[in-house]
């Protein structure tokens, strides 16, 4: 796999992150970090046979290149892009996990959550009914709440819904999805849906659709 290169200013940032974290008991860590949340954009399997087939074994089979091919860009990465899998196929979550499990907090119109929706999630109450469902060392907050740096997060609107709801923001450093937990979140829950989606496929099962998809997604 190719990983990003950083900067050494950027190295900086992820060490200091890093040791801050290191330095906190697993007892204090539990006490501290209350949710660790990012998005996801999960794929639902084409209905077109040969497309499923392909979409459902993406990714078990192995792929070799040559010597000359190991530093290029275009062939690098796991899979198929969010970006790339369309809106009809597409189903956005925001979600997060903690010593006490995991927790989605809103399943989202189009690939890009908006200042509005976030908004409207805090407010009504969906991410504090998510932390509070893993079982938070302070059930009733204040809350420390790890997360990137997505700009409707630091909307003057999102901002004042977190602070209404007990929430304090705790940022990654900039370009390091790898800091936060919740990212071996999403590759397990993709392993599990993607196993599931070629069993639907091997016993040639109707492709689910949004609704039902989503409810699968709930139960596991």
């Amino acid at each position: 796999r190719q990983k990003r290169r950083y900067s050494a200013a950027q190295r900086a940032q992820r060490m200091a992150f890093a040791k801050k974290v290191l330095a906190l008991s697993a007892r204090r860590l539990r006490e501290r970090l209350s949710f660790a949340m990012d998005g996801v954009v999960l794929a639902l399997p084409p209905v077109d046979p040969t497309d499923r087939w392909n979409f459902c074994r993406y990714g078990n089979d192995h792929m070799w290149r040559k010597p000359s091919e190991g530093l290029s860009p275009a062939l690098s990465g796991a899979g198929p892009s969010g970006k790339q899998v369309p809106l009809s196929r597409a189903l956005p979550m925001w979600g997060g996990c903690s010593a006490g499990g995991f927790a989605p907090v809103v399943f989202h119109k189009t690939k890009k959550l908006k200042v509005a929706e976030w908004q409207t999630a805090v407010a009504s109450g969906k991410l504090a009914k998510a932390i509070k469902a893993l079982k938070p060392v302070k059930p009733t907050g204040p809350w420390l709440v790890l997360c990137d740096n997505e700009s409707f997060l630091r909307a003057k609107v999102g901002s004042q819904a977190h602070k209404e709801s007990g929430v304090t923001l705790w940022h990654i450093p900039a370009k390091s999805p790898d800091l936060n937990p919740v990212e071996r979140v999403w590759a397990w829950l993709r392993k599990k849906l993607r196993a599931m989606d070629l069993e639907d496929a091997s016993k040639k099962r109707k492709v689910l659709s949004k609704a039902a998809y989503r409810a699968r997604v709930r139960r596991v």
